[in-house]
């Protein structure tokens, strides 16, 4: 069973998707409120599995968020819930160690999906983050690119939290294949789990991959 704490400021949505996540059998909302100040006097008393974060919390932001949560010592989950957030957000988000962004007029069906994806430690990227991640580099990335072209669509599935053989699957190769690039790809980045690969990879390779 996955503990959460929901966070979000808008009452009529944190409230369905409540009702809403009651009806799984897999999670339940422990607790919920609406503003950073409640969240973090929460986390004083109480530890949850995953945190439900909304990026726009009044004047506050995702980022400083999470950075105040993380000081609280909180180690567990964290899934960005929002409207849309900017690249460069996104990134400030993957480097603040969020296990991942999901777009709130997606379906109930494909957060639960997200939600399972990052509480089997790896990273959930909504496909709106990910669309030209397979696209061949141009300029001044494709003169220094770092990874290849199947490195690129490997991690294009990896962003969307696919498993190894349903990357498999949609590149016509077999498991060990995958298993084998994501080796490369570990190897390359000097990381050893999939969200430190996505993490560094947005970090660091972001010319070459959005």
């Amino acid at each position: 069973m996955t503990n959460i704490l929901l966070v979000d400021d808008h009452a009529l949505f944190r409230e369905s998707l409540a009702r809403l996540l009651s009806a799984e059998s897999e999670v339940r909302v422990a607790a919920q409120c609406a503003t950073v100040e409640e969240a973090l006097q929460i986390l004083e008393s109480n530890s949850y599995d995953l945190i439900l974060l909304d990026y726009e919390l009044g004047d506050r932001r995702g980022n400083e968020v999470v950075a105040a949560i993380r000081q609280k010592n909180y180690s567990g989950k964290v899934l960005v819930v929002t409207v849309g957030v900017t690249r460069a957000e996104l990134r400030q988000l993957m480097n603040h160690g969020v296990s991942g962004v999901f777009l709130k007029n997606n379906s109930p069906d494909l957060l639960m999906q997200a939600i399972q994806t990052v509480m089997r430690g790896e990273t959930w990227m909504d496909p709106k983050y990910t669309s030209n991640v397979g696209e061949t580099a141009t300029g001044e990335a494709a003169r220094r690119a770092r990874f290849t072209e199947r490195d690129r669509m490997v991690l294009r599935g990896v962003f969307e939290g696919l498993a190894n053989k349903e990357i498999a699957d949609r590149l016509h190769v077999s498991e060990s294949a995958i298993k084998a690039s994501l080796q490369q790809l570990f190897s390359k980045t000097g990381v050893r789990t999939r969200s430190q690969l996505v993490r560094v990879a947005l970090e660091h390779y972001r010319r070459e991959l959005l």
